[in-house]
């Protein structure tokens, strides 16, 4: 059973002592006739009477003091926590960045102009030749590795600064 619609505000008013007292002798009188309406007022008491009760029980102040410092610290640890991990993924990011254009330039293939590479071919095949023409002991293959290996110590060597 719910309480009457049009007694609702008539009761809060009652409860809290600020109704008139024409309108608390008519919600007497509806209360001694409707269950719902006194159980509604008798609730209200309740809450009134607990909520009166925990403003009376309010923690002391040092302790209040110890929530409050307890709290700041904890938040400013959080925020000091996602600082640190923030600077940890922009360092993660800045390191990956120059490890990555490190290795891109270690592996990039030296580039040979194609006129010295000409040149180069020209010079082991007239090294072989000669070599082949004047040696007939020494197997030709071999020279003919030791000189390309020599033309290209040489040719490294005069690029480099």
């Amino acid at each position: 059973m719910k309480a009457c619609r049009e007694w609702e505000q008539a009761i809060v008013e009652y409860v809290d002592g600020t109704c008139e007292p024409q309108a608390a002798r008519e919600l007497e009188a509806h209360l001694a006739r409707c269950a719902a309406c006194a159980q509604a007022v008798r609730a209200q008491q309740w809450l009134k009477q607990a909520l009166t009760q925990l403003e009376r029980d309010r923690a002391p102040a040092y302790l209040s003091r110890r929530i409050r410092d307890h709290a700041r610290v904890a938040l400013w640890q959080r925020a000091r926590a996602r600082r640190t991990l923030r600077l940890a993924a922009a360092a993660t990011v800045v390191t990956a960045m120059v490890v990555g254009w490190w290795g891109a330039s270690r592996l990039a293939p030296a580039s040979v102009p194609a006129a010295e590479e000409q040149a180069l071919a020209q010079a082991i095949l007239q090294e072989y030749a000669e070599s082949a023409a004047n040696d007939g002991f020494a197997d030709p293959s071999l020279q003919l590795l030791a000189r390309e290996v020599h033309l290209r110590t040489s040719l490294a060597e005069s690029r480099s600064p």
